[in-house]
């Protein structure tokens, strides 16, 4: 009944239409950038293969551009390929250090493995080069949850709704750990609070609350 977030990708691009970018990669095929804001552009519209195949144009032209390395990982992570992702920031990692785009995605990825311990290891080092990354804290929550540690998992859904008070997902994950540790009043207000934020809690679990 608890929720993964979504990958950590990088979405500087031109905001230019697909058509207009295409026309811009054909009278430009040796450019990286070129390739990169196609990319985006696909991403966006959900045409993952194809814009997987625009990123990897990119780092074939530039492979030190970690933009593109960055949102590969994201994509591959959305289409369940856990170890491209890993490999892929890892990559970007090797180039910088602190990109902590490149430990989320590795988090995210060992947590869809079931390794839930480097999974936090690594969503704990995007915190130490972010404290108040939205992203490491929500799945850090679940990392924890997973291995039982309700304390540690209600202290970083905690935070994310500290930093983003209408985080619906950060409410449920809160109602189901207040809910394990006995605190009926707390899952429902949690509860509660999702479903304001317009967060669709699981009907079974609503059941179970006073």
């Amino acid at each position: 009944m608890t929720d993964f977030s979504v990958g950590a990708s990088h979405s500087t691009g031109s905001g230019e239409s697909i058509e207009s970018l295409m026309q811009t990669v054909e009278q430009m095929p040796d450019s990286a950038s070129a390739h990169y804001n196609l990319g985006l552009a696909l991403s966006r519209d959900g045409k993952l293969d194809e814009s997987l195949a625009e990123f990897k144009k990119a780092l074939k032209l530039k492979p030190g551009m970690l933009e593109a390395r960055i949102n590969m990982a994201a994509i591959l992570l959305q289409k369940g390929d856990h170890d491209g992702c890993i490999q892929e920031s890892l990559r970007a990692l090797e180039f910088r250090p602190d990109l902590v785009e490149g430990c989320i995605n590795i988090g995210i990825a060992f947590m869809a493995k079931g390794n839930f311990d480097q999974a936090i290891h690594s969503l704990e080092k995007a915190l130490t080069l972010e404290p108040d990354n939205l992203v490491a804290h929500i799945n850090l929550g679940n990392a924890y949850l997973s291995l039982g540690n309700i304390d540690k998992s209600i202290e970083h859904n905690l935070k994310s709704v500290s930093i983003k008070p209408s985080f619906g997902m950060a409410h449920n994950n809160l109602a189901v750990s207040f809910f394990h540790k006995g605190d009926h009043e707390k899952a429902k207000f949690h509860a509660d609070e999702a479903l304001n934020c317009g967060y669709k809690v699981h009907p079974d679990f609503l059941r179970q609350l006073p």
